[in-house]
């Protein structure tokens, strides 16, 4: 029996995964830590830098309720000093309340008998106890600040940050800049190089927050979104790696897609693209401003459309590390156009084809506009073999940049109308608001397949007699002209 003790302590002492998961049910007694993939990968990559076989820089970001504040605020530093008596860890938070909350919790692990048993050479100085800093008897350290406050002239070999700033400040440009303006000119100068460590950990807010000002400097980034959005491999122990399907949450054993839906509905979807998908959208827009989007509340089966129209901007590949198949619905009345839905995927052409036949009749679509490049022509013509969908082949003429210029006239006078709540809104607004700078944009590529086509037709926003194209007279239409735009549709 005391031989597996011995085994058990020693994997401890090793293995920082190990550690976390045996020292849960001290933190917080009565409860087990549910084994997870993203704690396995977490917890490798932290023990890699202490170890010195990892980076030294660090930005980790994960949904709330996912364990990151226990992992590198509470564990971590217990462990280090576990191993190193003599270390000086630095942690700060946006909150000077939360920072001592988790200093506290990270001194009852080290005053537990299990640690005292793995660690037998590390003890807390009693004479230097508080709850802003305690130390060990070989004058190693954990001093809490705030971000913004200062580490009193004190240095450190590890610096913890863990969110630096408060979610509601998402948008608030004297936060976001008060934590960068903190992290470079004060705490980064408390370190001591070469071999200092840093961790920034955190949900995101804003693509200026400082998570995003690091990536964007080259800092190694652990990102991990409450749902995949992308098949990736992330490695978890040695020789060990987990690949995540896409549509994967990040904790199945205790989340529901249906939780997901609901908290999406109950945030926003710009609240969850941050908070849970560490994807922030623009606060504005870049091309597309945020404040140009009207949104309905009606269902819109309720709603009569003068033409409802599929666009599908199809991939080359199926491959999940290829870019995504994405297929738009709108439907348009005399003045406005509507966004009904939206889908992708990484589709074969057989399944792209099943696809827009099973979403063409769901919304009772008039036509498919389907890109005909490479990757379309056997869509195209697999799609009018098999008959009873019209079918319209695209060419978009010049680069999506440039596509998208031509109508942002139209999203400005507030013209095309997003649904106030739908599963798939939070990944096309980062799309669309994120233009031309989004890591995606097969979503707006589908879209801007229907608006060409639109501009091209917009004899349909004004009555026309059955069989007779419009010609508009006026400029804000675009005149009809059969060499160009093929014979009219007709109702």
């Amino acid at each position: 029996m005391k031989t597996d003790r011995k085994i058990a302590d020693a994997v401890y002492r090793n293995s920082f995964g190990a550690f976390c998961y045996r020292a849960f049910e001290i933190v917080n007694p009565g409860k087990k830590l549910i084994h997870n993939w993203h704690i396995d990968t977490v917890c490798y990559a932290i023990e890699q830098m202490v170890t010195g076989e990892g980076t030294k820089r660090l930005v980790y970001n994960q949904p709330p309720r996912t364990l990151k504040t226990y992992i590198c605020s509470v564990c971590l530093p217990a462990w280090v000093l576990g191993r190193n008596p003599s270390a000086r860890i630095l942690c700060a938070s946006y909150s000077e309340q939360l920072a001592h909350k988790f200093s506290r919790d990270c001194r009852a692990l080290m005053e537990s008998g299990l640690y005292e048993r793995v660690f037998p050479s590390t003890r807390l100085n009693p004479k230097k106890t508080t709850e802003a800093e305690f130390e060990t008897t070989r004058r190693g350290y954990r001093l809490t600040a705030s971000v913004g406050g200062t580490f009193t002239g004190r240095g450190g070999d590890i610096l913890i940050v863990d969110d630096p700033t408060n979610s509601i400040d998402m948008d608030s440009e004297a936060a976001l800049t008060g934590a960068n303006d903190w992290f470079h000119n004060t705490a980064s100068n408390r370190l001591d190089p070469p071999q200092s460590l840093v961790i920034v950990a955190m949900q995101r807010l804003n693509q200026r927050d400082l998570s995003g000002i690091l990536i964007e400097k080259g800092w190694p980034a652990l990102v991990l979104p409450a749902i995949a959005t992308e098949t990736q491999t992330y490695v978890i122990g040695k020789d060990e790696t987990y690949t995540r399907p896409v549509g994967e949450l990040l904790q199945p054993k205790i989340d529901t897609l249906q939780w997901a839906q609901e908290k999406q509905l109950q945030i926003g979807s710009r609240y969850w693209a941050a908070l849970y998908q560490q994807n922030p959208t623009p606060v504005e827009g870049n091309m597309i401003k945020a404040a140009w989007l009207p949104r309905y509340d009606f269902t819109p089966a309720e709603r009569k459309f003068r033409r409802t129209v599929l666009s599908c901007d199809p991939a080359g590949k199926a491959g999940a590390r290829n870019d995504y198949t994405a297929i738009t619905i709108c439907g348009f009345d005399d003045k406005q156009i509507y966004l009904l839905h939206v889908a992708r995927g990484h589709w074969t052409v057989l399944q792209m084809r099943d696809r827009i036949r099973t979403l063409a009749n769901e919304w009772s679509a008039d036509a498919a506009l389907i890109e005909d490049t490479s990757s379309g022509m056997g869509l195209i013509q697999i799609l009018r073999e098999e008959g009873g969908l019209n079918v319209i082949p695209q060419h978009p003429k010049g680069d999506k940049k440039a596509r998208m210029s031509r109508h942002e006239g139209r999203f400005e006078a507030g013209n095309i109308l997003l649904p106030r709540e739908a599963p798939w809104l939070p990944e096309f607004e980062t799309e669309l608001l994120g233009f031309p700078n989004a890591r995606h944009d097969d979503q707006v590529d589908a879209l801007l397949l229907f608006l060409d086509w639109f501009s091209q037709h917009k004899r349909f926003e004004a009555p026309i007699s059955i069989g007779l194209p419009y010609v508009g007279t006026d400029s804000h239409y675009i005149d009809y002209n059969p060499d160009r735009d093929g014979p009219p549709l007709v109702y």
